[in-house]
């Protein structure tokens, strides 16, 4: 089992953490539990008072914002239909009149004002207690309207419920009263009027001085409004400056739907659809006349349908009421069947009577705006009159859209997902497709209801349709490969199932990734996130986590920005507490908080400023503090860190931190941040993997005990406490040594120019060369596997000339955007994903290899099967979203993974070779040439093979050289050492940047014209340590502890049982019996020791 303490943690007493007060939830010192918050009195009360109120306890989205509120935190919320908004919003403003506060309640219609004042009223009898309730709406008698008003000004109300339009109609007689509490059950309405979002902070306490918003003195309202639909406007951005929350889409992008192609675009196929599903469904059109012609021809065939427009909307409430099977409307984005319908019970399919399209006559060129001309060029950017002005479209759009209209014909489409028909060019309308099947699926209590999208069109444009479609995740079935009967009853059952009584089935969920980035990619796959922002007690450190509905989890998503622990330098053996000074284990590691400096960015772990600069730390405490409140909020966590044992690390040290304050942690594992990777870690969750938490803790304690001894004796030896050492780069600085010793050693090469021929051994500037040709033969040789991490490092410095850490922060950038595969591997397995992925893009030329057997790793490939200018193209188009902009070094770096991924794909590459011998001046050698390639594989990765080079003349030729004085074995670069570091097996995929790295960061080594040269400073460090403790920086002791924590992650090693043995090596070979206890001075800079 994994140990650990952890220094200063405790949120009870301050002092030190350990597991066995985890498991107890209870701190030792002060007898108290250990998440206990100063609101939990209050809760607890809220939850009696509730259960008093409805007869039933609180859903755990309903407790989640009964604590937000009790804290003053505004927010919007996140939920689905029918988990009791309108029923929290009336217990909460009851709840709080009770302890004297007032609230203000704001539903949309006059109907809502009646339901809502009569619940208020039964809840007032439930409860006992007595509030002064006024209500206003349209309804109201004259003499009920004066009545109100005049109680306005002469009564101090307790609780106030409205229309939203009475805000807007009568703010100015409310303005003077504040609130505590206001619940805006549908922000649409509101935000309708721009200048309500200024009203409800009057309401709330805030005031204007000199155009600067500020709260009143002494009052703190709070602010509880639902996500929206329609767009937000620029005054919305207060909530975010003022109330720490930006309101999110309820357009949940969910969908459970199965999308079928149903035939060519007919009548008669439509009547069939409509007849095959029966009612419930939902007809999309082209034109409102297309959609009233259809209407009368189905009335005309015993179809109950109905129209709805823009202004005809009766049949709407007819088909509510269950007196019409169907409603035909147009296919408009902003149109009502598209976006303002949802009757999760009512609506079970959609037919859409031609796929949506956006259509550009080529005479309108000239008028288009720059960005969908953009896209027009792309649609032709192999076309040689176009090719040379892609690239700037701003800059050539005049010439651009010439060349357009003049030769418009004769342009070939360089795209899968365009048509061109009658002078008209067809672009998909994915988004519109999404938003309409949409309404057949839809988040409710009882989870994300099953529906079914049947596309009738003709069938070249319906595969145009379908490969746009793909981008989205949006796969289309053909009706040969649907079971129509199975089909309908999941459609109807999905409808049926409620939730039995105590059963959450939309639970609220933390879910915790290292990076911000990570954090935005993935809040945006289901939908447009609600953004609320975190502070500390002090509001000094903000967390911000994104809130969206991912179908069974109402996810609250944010970051640990990487490490929240590190070993501390203050206790025990370099940090470890030996022979069981606590928790019964003979080492125990001691975490703390890691503190990052404001100034210069350095990390460190003292409770102190900078050592640096002295500049002030943020605290990594602060954080976890914020974390522990909303891991008790939600009282379910999921870690989703790196699939790596850094990653697992993370994901136990946040579990220790926050177990105490939720009743649920799991682990999601996936590799690659895709919507798709990400819901079937969801429904794979398991249990954080204490064996690769484990084989992280041995190989961190390794790295401290043997750097800080190694660098102790530096230190005294040269009596500098600047220098430092560590296990895993002293083999490879010796490398580089050694390397650079032979690369004195020179040998003369001559080159003759004419023929791109390297002879060793020649001195002569004039030369008479034999040549005759030895074999030539016909080869066909199979491409290389996908990238692994050395690899990728590898091609990236020797082809893109980018250092390796350059590279795994490009890496990791295209990773967290969802762009390729996790790029810290060591296998070059090919998942089933992988395989479609390539199968779609290379068609005919597809050659499946998986590589390795089933495991958990995978090579490194592209999650999409884009190349770079339709990755570009459509990122342009804003169909892929990312989170952080691609600079032309991520670009090219996806293009070499996209390059070698597709050509391991693909069929052998066909060869030819010859063979020559080669006489001059009594030296014969031997050249090898690849003449000829033919095949896809080398099309897509020419760096499988060297060079081509034309053949050779034979016979006898009088030739010119250029005798060249070289080294005899070149300096390394670091795409040299990565490769050496993989064949001896020093590091791990996740550490082989870093190694080389710290050799530079140290002044240890350098760069001369993309080779590594030692420093002085490099040399004599290593040859002390070589001379001293040359065990302790062998390559074979360095491949031992590598294969320790291989044996730790697989269970078949105990890691106390490998720190038992590590402890006394170092103890009695290194510190040479030094004091049991020894510790890091304090003004010393171990940033660079391992």
């Amino acid at each position: 089992m994994a140990t650990g303490s952890f220094a200063r943690l405790c949120p009870s007493c301050g002092g030190d953490l350990t597991l066995s007060e985890v498991e107890a939830s209870v701190c030792k010192a002060t007898g108290k539990p250990l998440c206990l918050f100063d609101i939990d009195d209050y809760f607890k009360e809220f939850l009696t008072f509730f259960e008093d109120a409805v007869g039933a306890p609180p859903r755990a989205l309903q407790r989640l914002w009964a604590r937000r509120i009790l804290r003053n935190e505004s927010f919007a919320a996140v939920a689905p239909t029918g988990t009791g908004k309108t029923s929290f919003g009336a217990v909460m403003a009851l709840f709080l009149a009770k302890r004297g506060f007032t609230s203000y309640l704001i539903v949309p219609t006059t109907l809502l004002v009646k339901q809502l004042v009569d619940m208020l009223k039964l809840f007032m009898g439930r409860t006992g207690i007595q509030v002064n309730l006024k209500w206003y709406h349209s309804g109201l008698r004259r003499e009920e309207r004066e009545a109100f008003f005049s109680s306005l000004l002469k009564e101090d109300v307790q609780l106030l419920v409205t229309t939203s339009q009475f805000l807007s109609s009568h703010f100015e007689e409310i303005k003077e009263k504040t609130f505590n509490f206001i619940f805006v059950d549908d922000v649409d309405s509101v935000l309708k009027a721009s200048r309500n979002v200024e009203r409800l902070l009057v309401l709330l306490g805030f005031e204007k001085d000199n155009g600067k918003w500020e709260r009143r003195r002494g009052f703190e309202g709070v602010l509880m409004v639902s996500t929206a639909t329609a767009k937000k406007g620029a005054k919305a951005k207060l909530f975010r400056e003022l109330l720490d929350f930006d309101i999110g889409s309820s357009r949940f992008e969910i969908r459970n739907i199965e999308d079928i192609y149903f035939g060519e675009k007919t009548p008669d196929n439509l009547l069939k659809a409509v007849r095959l599903m029966g009612e419930g469904g939902l007809i999309y059109c082209s034109t409102s006349d297309e959609a009233s012609s259809l209407v009368e021809f189905l009335r005309s065939k015993d179809i109950k349908a109905g129209f709805v427009g823009a202004k005809s909307k009766k049949d709407f409430e007819a088909f509510v009421r269950g007196e019409l099977d169907v409603l035909v409307g147009t296919a408009y984005y902003y149109g009502v069947l598209v976006r303002g319908l949802n009757l999760p019970e009512r609506v079970r399919y959609v037919v859409f009577y031609g796929a949506p399209f956006f259509q550009v006559k080529i005479e309108d060129v000239g008028s288009v705006s720059v960005k969908l001309l953009k896209v027009l060029a792309y649609l032709f950017k192999d076309d040689e009159r176009l090719k040379p002005y892609v690239a700037n479209v701003e800059r050539n759009a005049a010439k651009i859209r010439l060349i357009l209209k003049e030769h418009f014909p004769s342009l070939k489409l360089s795209v899968e997902d365009a048509a061109i028909k009658h002078g008209v060019v067809f672009l998909p309308d994915v988004r519109t497709y999404i938003q309409g099947s949409g309404r057949a699926s839809r988040l409710h209590i009882g989870g994300i209801t099953k529906g079914a999208s049947l596309l009738l069109e003709d069938r070249e444009l319906a595969e145009i349709f379908s490969k746009r479609a793909s981008y989205y995740d949006v796969e289309f079935k053909d009706l040969n490969e649907v079971d129509f009967s199975m089909l309908k009853k999941e459609i109807d059952r999905s409808r049926k199932e409620v939730p039995v009584s105590g059963e959450e089935l939309v639970k609220p969920v933390l879910f915790i990734v290292e990076s911000p980035t990570k954090a935005r990619q993935i809040s945006r796959f289901f939908g447009q996130p609600s953004t609320k922002v975190f502070k500390d007690e002090n509001e000094e450190v903000a967390l911000i986590a994104y809130e969206v509905a991912t179908g069974n989890y109402i996810m609250t998503v944010t970051a640990s920005l990487g490490h929240v622990t590190d070993l501390v330098k203050d206790r025990g053996f370099f940090g470890v507490l030996v022979n069981g000074e606590e928790e019964d284990v003979k080492y125990l590691p001691v975490y703390t908080s890691i503190k990052r400096c404001k100034n210069c960015g350095h990390q460190y772990v003292e409770e102190r400023n900078c050592p640096k600069c002295k500049g002030s730390p943020i605290d990594s405490k602060a954080r976890i503090e914020i974390l522990r409140r909303l891991a008790k909020d939600v009282e379910f966590v999921i870690i989703g860190t790196d699939p790596d044992t850094e990653g697992e690390k993370i994901a136990w040290d946040l579990k220790v931190l926050l177990k105490p304050c939720a009743r649920e942690f799991k682990r999601a594992e996936f590799h690659e941040v895709t919507k798709r990777a990400l819901v079937q870690a969801l429904s794979q969750l398991r249990d954080v993997d204490e064996k690769l938490v484990e084989a992280q803790m041995f190989r961190r304690v390794e790295d401290r005990w043997d750097g800080f001894s190694l660098s102790r004796k530096l230190w005294d030896h040269f009596k500098d406490n600047t220098l430092s050492a560590g296990r895993a780069q002293s083999p490879v600085l010796g490398w580089i040594i050694r390397r650079a010793k032979e690369s004195k050693r020179k040998k003369k090469v001559a080159f003759i120019e004419k023929f791109s021929l390297w002879i060793e051994g020649l001195s002569s500037k004039e030369l008479t060369l034999d040549i005759s040709l030895v074999e030539r033969k016909r080869e066909r040789q199979a491409p290389p596997p996908p990238y692994t991490t050395d690899t990728l490092l590898r091609d990236a410095n020797l082809i893109l000339k980018l250092p390796a850490e350059k590279t795994m922060q490009l890496a990791q950038d295209l990773f967290e955007n969802g762009l390729i595969t996790y790029h810290r591997t060591d296998s070059t397995r090919v998942s089933e994903r992988g395989l479609t992925i390539a199968k779609e893009y290379l068609k005919d030329d597809f050659t499946p290899r998986t590589w390795e057997a089933e495991g958990a790793h995978e090579a490194i490939r592209p999650t999409r099967p884009l190349d770079r200018l339709n990755l570009t193209r459509l990122i342009g188009e804003g169909v892929i979203s990312l989170s952080t902009g691609l600079s032309r070094d991520h670009i090219a770096l996806y293009d070499l993974v996209f390059r070698r991924f597709m050509a391991s794909q693909c069929p052998p590459v066909e060869l030819l070779k010859e063979t020559y011998r080669i006489r001059a001046d009594g030296v014969e050698a031997r050249e090898v040439r690849v003449v000829k390639a033919e095949g896809r594989a080398y099309q897509l990765y020419k760096y499988m093979l060297p060079p081509l080079k034309g053949s050779l003349p034979e016979g006898t030729h009088k030739v010119k050289a250029k005798v060249l004085t070289v080294s005899s074995a070149p300096l390394f670069t670091q795409s040299d050492v990565i490769r050496l570091m993989k064949e001896k097996g020093i590091g791990r995929p996740s550490t082989y940047a870093t190694i080389v790295q710290k050799l530079f960061l140290r002044g240890y080594v350098k760069e001369e014209k993309g080779r590594i040269v030692p420093t002085e400073k490099g040399i004599k460090v290593y040859e002390y340590l070589s001379k001293h403790y040359g065990k302790f920086i062998s390559e074979e002791r360095t491949r031992q502890l590598e294969e320790k924590m291989s044996l730790i992650e697989q269970g078949l090693l105990d890691y106390q049982e490998a720190l038992d043995e590590l402890y006394h090596e170092v103890r009695s070979e290194i510190l040479l019996g030094e004091a049991k206890e020894i510790r890091i001075p304090s003004d010393v800079d171990t940033s660079q020791i391992d």
